[in-house]
């Protein structure tokens, strides 16, 4: 008899005490058998596949992937259909990883600087353990570890090691630096990111976030996009942001508001649900508990039409559909965030549930709750670029002596103002792990091959959760993966996390990250909750459980959905760099915008991402710039002219791609590209948009107002072909056709010849068969 593995699980709880129980949460009928592996895959070599579920916690939101292995090399990666979070889903850049895994370019070996400024060689693991710990033996009090934000073990292992040496633990971003949290604490009064129920939502209003894209977690999102189209009465879809990304391409109705504006267009919407009575008096209270009602007084919609460049009938039509067409939930992020006054953007934007009753609401936000555990947080973000001028002021001092840097590339992707490689030439100990070489690893005095999370061990809170607590467990799939001639390994990596506490000399309290992980299995075990994933008779069954299944999750774990927001302060017009000073050209907004594909440049040495047609444009393998169509015919311009984009700080080359889709004073260029060292596949290809931004920040949290930079554009006086999927297809005229025969209902084909064919010839030709003379 075949049984499902349901059906089996089921019969081995009656027959036996040692069953692990999964529960019917998410699980699909027609079942992928995800295996925990005992011995490493590699030694099963059978000619038969295997699926077996992790998590990348660095790529997006911490997603549950599934990973197919044969003879001990992995194949495929796809969304896990038992984690909730995405429950199967994926998107283009899960394969990447794969290219990541086996990149021809990846880093085989310790590499070390005998010399500041001196050639990188490689060396034996012996001398790099023996360098590092030389390093950290002259860096008490004068330390800093630099990762992504991370929320799991090996963040819990970096902010502790760190505090070792007295040091410290920085999370860079070049995007997300606080702005968007900033503004959901002081709304919800939360620092998790909440979940968005748009699967049951009637309305969507949107701001800034390409979140069908690239925005926080793309995945989790597209899927509920899809479940509310999918409603017996289809959702309304508003989407306010400058450039039409994805998102704005699938909204109902776009609105194009000015740069910066999108906190003014919100409070404007608000000010009208109001007047027009559309919100209840307890909706209209709890509001004003977040903006005040004196604010609105300088919101009429005359004025906010003015300010925004939105029309005043757009506006109406928005707020609208918006508070009576519900459940309506309001979010933004992004763009919307990276201005000089990108805090008052935000909170103004997620004020608007209120008004329509959508906080804790079906249809709405969903609050968040923490994380089941102790050690790791549900929340993270990176340092402001005020605290990273302060951080890079202490290096270019000489006040550091040893950074150790994980997970970001920091001379890519923070702008020239801040000459990083000039602060890192002043510290005496760069460590750098990476997996294939990078700008910032290229500066390195010491680069480290590490791990990548098909590898390792490792746990991951998503952020946003879908409304309780998941914790999702990493596990390697492969093992070391032995070069093509069978010579050698490809790479000789060792795990970031098992590097620092193996340096720390056991001050942390665990050997590696496989302890961790079980450690953090265990301690969910021991919680004795009747989860929603797995339970066992035992911690070991327990463990086994949790890792087939990529994760574990109590939907019961809710949070209190009652809300303290802070009063709103007056809102600021946009600030914005000056241009006078740039020689020739035309000024625009330059809207830069994460990459489909590449993200900010993560995914770029990999080919599958490189040559992954950008939504919008199809443009792939370059840096194009999106301009107006109409724009580009009055300064002459034509698809593939090299263009001149220049800042106060810096000048790129892009490549021009005139389509109507963008305001006439905005200029798009996507991020990725624009790497000195990367590997074969992203070395010297295209422009790195970020080096070129101003060091203006938003004037609450100090974040970088990474789309406040005005640029001057003009052409380059060459032109080059822009690789895309798309052709060039010319629109011409079509010359109306003669019909054969018209048949009236009723009529035989013979009838209608005899009826009226000859007539109809007669019409669209001449008595005498020629063209009719239409000259008159």
């Amino acid at each position: 008899m075949k049984l499902n593995r349901r059906e089996f699980l089921a019969l081995a709880g009656k027959s036996s005490a040692g069953a692990v129980i999964f529960a019917a949460c998410g699980i699909p009928e027609q079942e992928l058998l995800i295996q925990s592996p005992v011995d490493m895959p590699e030694d099963l070599v059978r000619g038969e596949d295997a699926w077996y579920a992790t998590t990348w916690g660095d790529g997006g939101n911490g997603d549950g992937m599934i990973v197919r292995v044969m003879q001990g090399r992995a194949k495929k990666v796809a969304g896990n259909p038992d984690f909730p979070v995405n429950l199967g889903k994926q998107s283009l850049r899960y394969d990447a990883t794969l290219q990541m895994l086996y990149h021809p370019d990846r880093v085989a070996e310790p590499m070390l600087r005998h010399s500041k400024g001196g050639n990188l060689s490689g060396t034996s693991w012996g001398n790099a353990e023996r360098r590092m710990l030389s390093a950290l033996d002259g860096s008490n009090g004068r330390l800093v570890v630099v990762t992504n934000p991370l929320r799991g073990h090996v963040g819990w292992v970096s902010t502790r090691f760190a505090e070792t040496f007295n040091g410290r633990h920085v999370n860079f971003d070049p995007l997300e630096q606080g702005v968007l949290h900033n503004a959901v604490r002081k709304m919800f009064g939360t620092n998790q990111l909440p979940d968005f129920d748009l699967g049951r939502s009637q309305t969507i209003l949107s701001f800034g976030a390409d979140w069908l894209s690239t925005w926080i977690s793309p995945v989790r999102l597209g899927m509920k996009y899809g479940e509310f189209r999918g409603q017996s009465e289809r959702g309304y879809m508003i989407h306010a942001e400058p450039r039409m990304s994805m998102t704005a391409a699938n909204a109902d109705r776009w609105l194009s508001p000015n740069p910066g504006t999108e906190g003014h267009l919100a409070l404007g919407m608000a000010r009208l649900i109001i007047d027009q009575g559309w919100a209840s008096a307890g909706e209209v209270n709890a509001f004003h508990a977040a903006v005040p009602a004196g604010i609105l007084d300088g919101y009429a919609l005359e004025d906010v039409a003015s300010r925004t460049g939105v029309s005043a009938d757009r506006i109406r039509e928005a707020a609208e559909r918006f508070a009576t067409h519900r459940p309506s939930v309001a979010f933004g992020g992004g763009s919307a965030a990276a201005h000089t006054n990108g805090s008052f953007n935000l909170a103004a934007i997620y004020a608007l549930n209120f008004l329509v009753g959508a906080v804790g609401a079906e249809g709405g936000i969903t609050l968040n709750p923490e994380s089941p555990l102790a050690e790791i947080p549900a929340s993270a973000t990176g340092a402001s670029f005020e605290a990273w001028e302060r951080e890079l002021a202490e290096w270019r001092a000489g006040n550091i002596n040893t950074v150790i840097i994980h997970g970001v590339d920091l001379v890519h992707s923070l702008p020239r103002s801040v000459d990083v490689p000039g602060a890192l030439a002043n510290v005496p100990n760069v460590i750098a792990f990476g997996t294939v070489m990078n700008d910032t690893m290229a500066q390195a005095d010491l680069v480290l091959p590490e791990k990548t999370f098909l590898e390792d061990w490792g746990t991951h809170v998503p952020e946003p959760a879908p409304g309780y607590q998941v914790v999702g467990f990493q596990q390697p799939v492969v093992g070391p993966t032995v070069t093509q001639d069978g010579a050698g390994l490809t790479s000789d990596a060792r795990s970031f996390g098992d590097m620092l506490l193996w340096a720390s000399g056991g001050a942390i309290g665990a050997s590696n990250m496989r302890e961790l992980t079980e450690r953090a299995a265990g301690e969910l075990f021991d919680m004795n909750r009747a989860s929603d994933s797995v339970n066992a008779p035992n911690a070991s069954l327990f463990l086994g459980g949790v890792l087939q299944r990529g994760g574990w999750w109590d939907t019961q774990s809710q949070t209190d959905q009652s809300a303290a927001p802070e009063a709103l302060g007056a809102g600021a017009d946009p600030e914005f760099s000056d241009t006078s000073a740039l020689g020739d050209g035309r000024d625009f907004f330059l809207q830069p915008f994460q990459s489909h594909s590449l993200m900010e440049g993560q995914l770029a040495p990999t080919p599958w991402a490189q040559q992954a047609p950008d939504p919008m444009s199809s443009a792939v393998w370059d840096t194009w710039a999106e301009i107006n169509n109409n724009t580009a015919e009055e300064m002459g311009i034509r698809e593939g002219d090299v263009l001149y984009i220049r800042s106060s700080t810096g000048e790129v080359e892009v490549l021009a791609y005139p389509h109507p889709g963008v305001p006439p004073n905005v200029i798009g260029v996507p991020m990725g590209q624009g790497h000195d060292f990367g590997g074969r596949y992203a070395e010297e290809r295209g422009a790195n948009v970020l080096s070129i931004l101003v060091d203006r920040k938003d004037a609450e949290t100090g974040a970088l107002a990474w789309a406040a930079t005005r640029v001057r554009v003009l052409r380059a006086g060459r032109r080059k072909k822009l690789t895309k999927f798309e052709g060039n297809v010319e629109a011409f005229p079509v010359e109306p056709g003669v019909p054969l025969l018209i048949v009236a209902p009723g009529e035989t084909a013979h009838e209608a010849e005899e009826a009226n064919h000859h007539e109809y010839q007669r019409q669209f030709l001449g008595q005498n068969g020629t063209e009719p003379d239409d000259s008159h």
